[in-house]
């Protein structure tokens, strides 16, 4: 497998190029768009790495031509910056992935690679796909012009149902036993009824109206159509109908094809990417949430080493201070009278140390949440850690939502198998979302800990003093996509993905709610178990 990549920086090109080549594939370099564009058309590469910002053609034109004139060709673009608006502008041109640069994750390129071919890979299975049907219904289409005898015996072996309709009444005049099949309908019944009886009563009226009015060689044609079954079940068929001529007469010919199946692979392999998408966005806020962390502790450092300083020339200025008051009664430092001012000093100065120790720890928390997880297997994970991490992170949510907010640690837990990364991230949606839930600042939520005692290993519970859901609300709450507040920007992914890193870890994640009382998310986790030990005490 063949891979290209443009970029004007030599060194770049050829960091990028021996991890590709350790990989085993064929490296092809380019060192400007102009070249990188010749080389796709003389040898058309698997897949494209291209630079965004270069000089002669830039990686956006690279992007714009290849996606017009060579569309099966993947390209992953790359920056420097790490602008979104760059990122967002070079998939809007058709790009099918973004990196940053530089690139010091490996299993970043491994994982962009593989999801790219996949997906070049569908697209490829779905234009044959479409070729190839396409070209099945033109050749039945001739088939059945040629031979009314070749016609019925290809009607009664179709693996689709196909019904024969009178027009414009669309009375049925037959149906082959795929129909039956697809329907649940005896033979006889199907005869007995009108075309449209089949589907939604919301489709009848289109239906009628496109059906009734074929003429020629037009064709009436819908993918994804809401039928039901004789035991009203739902449906989804595709139809494709036009006229034939037998005999004498011309009839209806519609086809039908049992879609359901396929409509819920779709949305699966929908899901999985969009879940893909999420877990690239967040791997990105992370980066970005260390360089800013990094920037933080600057400064932060300079401040709490100026507020021991500061201190300590306070403490050595106030014997003189002291004397000089005695001498001036009325003497005040920043408008306060100096009986005040040591008492006040001293809170200030405790405030600054105790601010700059909170925005250190805050620091380390969002650098440790936003480090990579490890290769390998889960290690042992300390859930009283996670959570006071999560709540550290959220604690300027929590105080400006709730002035009721526990903690209750069990002490001595045992480690849970897991990775705390991503156990933190489970949190962080669980708190955040019962924060929202709260009506008001009087309302609580307690955060708790505790050993499991049937499995061994440790729950968490959070319980909020909400507004609690509905049982139909809990019935879909880990399902991709549902939210409770779509209209306030919920993307109804949080809780999916909660439950799929759960899953993964192997436990689980529970809610228990009332209207009006609450709601409880329960957290089970597995013991940390090290090889050919058992789980650790």
């Amino acid at each position: 497998m063949t891979i290209l990549v443009i970029d004007d920086e030599p060194m770049v090109r050829e960091s990028l190029a021996s991890c590709l080549e350790d990989q085993g594939y064929v490296v092809l370099l380019a060192p400007d768009g102009c070249q990188g564009f010749e080389i796709c058309c003389r040898q058309r590469p698997s897949l494209v790495f291209t630079d965004l910002r270069m000089p002669v053609m830039d990686g956006f034109e690279v992007v714009e031509r290849l996606t017009r004139e060579l569309p099966e060709i993947p390209i992953v673009a790359m920056s420097g910056v790490g602008d979104v608006g760059e990122a967002i502008r070079a998939i809007r041109l058709g790009a099918w992935a973004y990196i940053t640069k530089p690139i010091t994750n490996l299993d970043e390129i491994t994982i962009t690679i593989a999801r790219v071919l996949e997906r070049a890979r569908l697209v490829r299975e779905n234009l044959e796909y479409r070729h190839r049907l396409e070209q099945l219904v033109e050749e039945r289409t001739r088939q059945l012009k040629e031979s009314e005898q070749r016609f019925y015996q290809f009607f009664f072996q179709h693996d689709d149902a196909i019904i024969l309709c009178r027009l414009p009444e669309l009375v049925i005049l037959d149906a082959n036993p795929a129909s039956s099949k697809l329907f649940g309908y005896p033979y006889q019944e199907i005869l007995a009824r009108k075309f449209p009886f089949f589907f939604a009563t919301a489709e009848q009226g289109d239906l009628i109206a496109g059906l009734t009015h074929l003429t020629g060689e037009s064709f009436f044609l819908r993918e994804h159509l809401p039928a039901k079954d004789c035991a009203d079940a739902e449906l989804i068929v595709s139809l494709k109908a036009w006229s034939i001529t037998l005999g004498n007469e011309t009839v209806l010919y519609c086809s039908l094809r049992n879609a359901t199946e396929k409509i819920m692979l779709e949305k699966q392999l929908q899901d999985s990417q969009t879940r893909l998408i999420q877990a690239h966005k967040l791997a990105s806020i992370g980066m970005l949430a260390s360089g800013i962390a990094h920037e933080i502790n600057n400064p932060n450092n300079l401040i709490a080493f100026n507020t021991d300083l500061l201190a300590e020339v306070w403490r050595d200025s106030l014997p003189v201070l002291a004397d000089y008051s005695h001498v001036h009664p009325g003497f005040t430092l920043g408008g306060l009278p100096f009986g005040e001012v040591p008492a006040t000093a001293d809170r200030l100065f405790k405030g600054l140390a105790d601010g700059s120790r909170r925005i250190d720890a805050i620091v380390g928390q969002l650098k440790q949440y936003s480090r990579p997880c490890a290769a390998g297997g889960a290690g042992g994970c300390d859930i009283n850690r996670a959570v006071t991490s999560a709540v550290t992170l959220l604690d300027h949510q929590i105080k400006r939502i709730t002035d009721r907010f526990e903690l209750e640690l069990a002490p001595n837990l045992p480690p849970v198998r897991g990775y705390s990364q991503q156990i933190e991230q489970v949190l962080i949606n669980l708190i955040s979302n019962a924060l929202q839930a709260l009506p008001g600042r009087e309302r609580g939520i307690v955060v708790s800990t505790a050993r499991d005692g049937d499995r061994g290993g440790g729950v968490i519970t959070i319980a909020d003093e909400g507004r609690g859901m509905t049982r139909e609300t809990l019935a879909h709450l880990t399902e991709p996509f549902f939210s409770t507040r779509h209209e306030s920007g919920g993307t109804g992914l949080g809780l999916s993905i909660s439950d799929s890193i759960l899953r993964e870890h192997g436990g689980t994640l529970c809610f228990e709610s009332e209207e009006g009382k609450g709601t409880r998310a329960i957290i089970h986790l597995p013991p940390c178990v090290v090889q050919g030990q058992g789980a650790i005490p």
